[in-house]
């Protein structure tokens, strides 16, 4: 059984767990101590020791947690999503003292074809080759960054135009597919279109038409030029609840996302974090 802690506890956990860890670990996410906790212990160097991982609540109470921090009193690793600033291409805050992923959020990172097959393995009981041939993830991948990937550009300039407009957080259940027994639900790429349309409008509203065209081609460039331009598709809000409906065609029962979320952590691609895993081992060192 996991022990949960009152949030006014929350600052004395890390005193508790020093002699622990060589590394004190602190993420956003409220309430995700678990899942954060599987996924630094695998991504994080052997030599460096992880008990536990600590939750701030939210970005900016991680960066003002970094920037309130002695370094050279305790070694300490602050780590914040990309979000739509790094989808932009610009600095991060607080450098040398937060980490920024390179990649919208750290879901991104755990959606790989290794992982993904593993569980299918495991519940099917299906051979490694069986499995990534029946998951077909860079086929599906590819599918989903088709039809998603100018909303999101459109998203990250409507972002930077009027940061109070609502974008990411509506969520991807209004793009699905209508529900029908016993087939799961996919994105309806019309919807899709129409929901990149109203942003484009909102966005030209805000900047005028030639600024707002700039900063999309200005976006999409950078975009494209990444190694995976799927990051810059939010991966907590539309990737991994896409890939859930993937996942349920395959299974003869559904998996709850919490708990999908903690095995893709326990099985993710050590490759994909190892800018992650090369930052803790640099903090943990004192550097």
């Amino acid at each position: 059984m996991h022990l949960t802690w009152p949030i006014s506890a929350k600052p004395a956990l890390a005193f508790l767990f020093r002699p622990l860890q060589d590394v004190d670990v602190y993420v956003e996410d409220l309430g995700d101590d678990v899942f954060y906790t599987e996924l630094f212990k695998r991504v994080t160097p052997k030599s460096v020791r992880i008990a536990r991982v600590f939750t701030a609540g939210n970005r900016q109470k991680v960066i003002e947690k970094a920037c309130a921090h002695d370094f050279s009193a305790r070694k300490a690793f602050f780590v914040i999503d990309g979000d739509f600033e790094w989808v932009r291409g610009e600095v991060a805050p607080a450098p040398g003292r937060v980490y920024r992923l390179d990649a919208y959020c750290i879901e991104n990172l755990l959606i790989h074809e290794d992982a993904a097959a593993k569980i299918l393995i495991e519940e099917e009981v299906l051979s490694e080759e069986a499995a990534k041939h029946t998951l077909q993830l860079q086929s599906w991948q590819e599918e989903i960054s088709s039809h998603l990937l100018d909303l999101f550009i459109w998203f990250a300039a409507l972002n930077a135009a009027n940061p109070d407009e609502p974008t990411v957080g509506t969520g991807v259940g209004a793009l699905l597919t209508h529900a029908s027994r016993g087939i799961p639900q996919g994105l309806a790429p019309a919807k899709v279109s129409n929901l990149a349309a109203d942003v484009q409008r909102k966005t030209v509203e805000a900047l005028g038409v030639e600024a707002a065209s700039a900063l999309f081609d200005s976006i999409k460039n950078r975009v494209l030029g990444l190694p995976n331009p799927t990051d810059a598709i939010s991966g907590k809000d539309y990737l991994l609840p896409l890939f859930e409906h993937h996942l349920w065609k395959f299974l003869r029962r559904k998996t709850p996302r919490k708990s999908l979320r903690v095995r893709l952590a326990r099985n993710c691609c050590l490759e994909r974090f190892q800018d992650v895993s090369k930052a803790i081992a640099r903090s943990a060192n004192g550097s």
